[in-house]
């Protein structure tokens, strides 16, 4: 079953039966459907549930049914921002962007990945094989890395034994007599010492050399130097790596990591795991199980346009990260996190992904980071599958001499395209037309 985002669907005498085998995943809150709760779905981002949109509290989609008697006479389905594929059973759905053309292509939502994840994906299907869900998850594999080595190499205590001289922990004296008996200096001991040899560096290491032996995943280890930098580390922090260790150290691995200080890690060991483990996401071994990988479509959305905006000279908060919130009351009350704005012109800008703008939250919300900010122009960006258009209106009662302006740029998605190539091609003109807008 294929379906879009932001879509509403009626049930037919000819798919009724198919639209209640979505039941046990319909009206259910995204974070329900996580690998914590018995289920086997990855999320990307993987702080999806603790988004400050509260996405992790809404509906994976919800489906309304009419009965009569034991009979449904009728199914409405509607899809929100979510996009991907999920299963259960012996029925797989996948959920494309809206903007997709046709059942095998989403342009779009490739598109924004490749941006998003910094990869050239020219191979991955928006289809619900087996290939396509690897391929994904190895696409993955290069940002969830970097993320974790930002916050630092992961070290842990190690117990290490020792027999020298140099005692500097407790001694082992079963050891002691077994290995210096007679006595001729030296003395066994053991110690707890960081080490950066560990089942979680160890994790990651089998998976890099797992994925090198496939022809994408070498070509994503040797991207750029960042990743090439990072495949280094983790080479060099464990000189204990042997494949034949791999089985062990994936059983090692499942207690998920969970230091405060290494949150970015919890993430990636869960896609090494995911990786190594080769699951198929399709029906399992277990009846009513959940498999999937679903993507927040609203943040590919906004982080597509960021990789714009940020050479525009616009800052770019990040409620995820905790980076670059404003307050709208002293004693740092009542934190926000504006999508762009651009301090020397008092530009701001606001990401929806979603059909319409609300006339009352959304404009509340813009006018409010416009009076923080001091800015004079507010501005929506809307994708739409239709021409380039543009709607300003004046605000009363604010700005110089009532001059601020709040707008509504719709940002055309190409449309009837043949191929990934020409996509490329065409949403270039989008992306031309959006730097013209806001030039300085």
């Amino acid at each position: 079953m294929i379906l879009k985002d932001n879509s509403k669907y009626s049930s037919t005498s000819n798919n009724i039966e198919e639209f209640l085998k979505l039941q046990n995943i319909a009206n259910r809150k995204i974070s329900e459907l996580l690998d914590e709760h018995g289920n086997n779905v990855f999320i990307y981002p993987h702080s999806l549930f603790e988004c400050e949109d509260d996405n992790g509290k809404h509906n994976l989609f919800s489906m309304q049914t009419t009965w009569s008697g034991e009979a449904c006479k009728k199914a409405i389905l509607e899809t929100g921002n979510i996009a991907g594929f999920i299963s259960i059973n012996d029925l797989s759905l996948a959920i494309h962007s809206r903007f997709s053309q046709d059942d095998n292509e989403d342009f779009f939502l490739h598109y924004m990945l490749e941006k998003e994840l910094g990869v050239n994906i020219v191979n991955l299907q928006h289809s619900i094989s087996d290939g396509a869900t690897f391929d994904f998850l190895i696409y993955l594999f290069p940002k969830f890395l970097n993320e974790a080595l930002a916050q630092g190499l992961y070290k842990e205590y190690r117990k290490k034994e020792y027999n020298d001289s140099n005692l500097k922990g407790v001694i082992d004296m079963n050891r002691h007599v077994r290995l210096n008996m007679p006595f001729h200096g030296k003395i066994a001991y053991s110690t707890r010492e960081f080490s950066y040899d560990n089942h979680v560096t160890e994790l990651i290491r089998h998976t890099i050399e797992y994925i090198s032996k496939t022809k994408l995943g070498k070509a994503i280890l040797e991207k750029d130097a960042e990743m090439r930098s990072s495949v280094s580390i983790i080479v060099a922090a464990t000189p204990k790596y042997s494949y034949r260790e791999r089985e062990r150290i994936i059983n090692n691995n499942r207690r998920i990591v969970n230091h405060p200080y290494y949150s970015r890690y919890r993430a990636l060991q869960k896609l090494c795991l995911r990786i190594l483990r080769h699951e198929r996401i399709k029906y399992g071994e277990k009846e009513d199980k959940i498999h999937g990988i679903l993507f927040d479509v609203s943040y590919l959305w906004e982080e597509y346009l960021a990789t714009i905006l940020v050479k525009q000279g616009f800052l770019h908060p990040n409620n995820k990260k905790g980076i670059g919130r404003i307050y709208l009351a002293k004693g740092r009350k009542f934190q926000r996190y504006p999508d762009y704005y651009r301090k020397n012109d008092g530009v701001i800008i606001d990401a929806k992904y979603k059909r319409a703008i609300d006339t009352r939250d959304d404009i509340n919300q813009i006018i409010t980071y416009l009076y923080r900010l001091k800015g004079k122009c507010g501005i929506f960006v809307q994708p739409t599958n239709y021409a380039f258009e543009e709607n300003h209106y004046e605000l009363l009662g604010y700005g110089g001499e009532n001059s601020a302006q709040v707008h509504i740029f719709k940002y055309p998605i190409p449309q009837v395209i043949n191929s990934y190539k020409d996509f490329n091609k065409e949403i270039k003109r989008s992306e031309l037309l959006l730097k013209d807008r806001v030039k300085h």
